[in-house]
């Protein structure tokens, strides 16, 4: 169930291949350690197989290459989940964080106050910036919040509840098999009546 984007624009080059029957593992690199750091930890808390392969215009700053990756990224989550709700909430250090995601309409709540302004090559506003980016593609609605810790304390658990949180909606089969057999009405459909 392996699915692949690939995006060219005038200031990079990004193609991803994501397996989510795999077992967590990480390849890739994005110029920007703090994103292949993102990365690494979504593959192995989702256990999610997950490739990235990106060049980009790094003297003008991270901002697009993190926002390329970030939809090449969704554009294949949207390939591979069209269903599902699940969430998830992660220590790390004096950190706790909470994310929830509802495959099927994108949206995106980032309830998120950093210390500083820069960690490890990236600009942390391009964290929130990635992963609404990363909603909006991959078609789901995104909501996460972060309290205490220092900067790479709410960084690691942040993208360890959303890796866990793509892991149950994966786990309770992506939501499109036992909708489509009626087990699980979508919320919209409870709407309509």
């Amino acid at each position: 169930m392996r699915a692949s984007f690939r995006r060219d624009t005038a200031e990079t080059e990004v193609e991803v291949f994501v397996d989510p029957e795999g077992s967590g593992s990480w390849e890739g690199e994005t110029g920007v350690p703090l994103l292949d750091e993102v990365l690494h930890i979504i593959a192995q808390a989702s256990g999610f197989d997950l490739e990235v392969r990106a060049r980009g215009d790094l003297l003008t700053g991270d901002h697009h290459t993190v926002e390329d990756v970030a939809i090449a990224l969704g554009q294949v989550l949207a390939k591979l989940i069209d269903a599902g709700i699940a969430s998830s909430s992660v220590p790390s250090g004096e950190a706790l964080a909470f994310a929830a995601v509802r495959f099927g309409e994108a949206g995106c709540r980032f309830d998120v106050e950093f210390l500083g302004d820069f960690l490890e090559g990236m600009e942390l506003e391009n964290l929130g910036h990635f992963m609404r980016t990363l909603a909006y593609n991959g078609r789901f609605t995104l909501h996460l919040r972060v309290s205490g810790g220092d900067d790479w304390q709410k960084v690691e658990a942040l993208t360890l509840a959303l890796g866990r949180a793509l892991r149950r909606v994966v786990e309770d089969g992506g939501g499109e098999s036992r909708r489509e057999e009626g087990q699980i009405p979508d919320g919209f459909d409870l709407m309509k009546d």
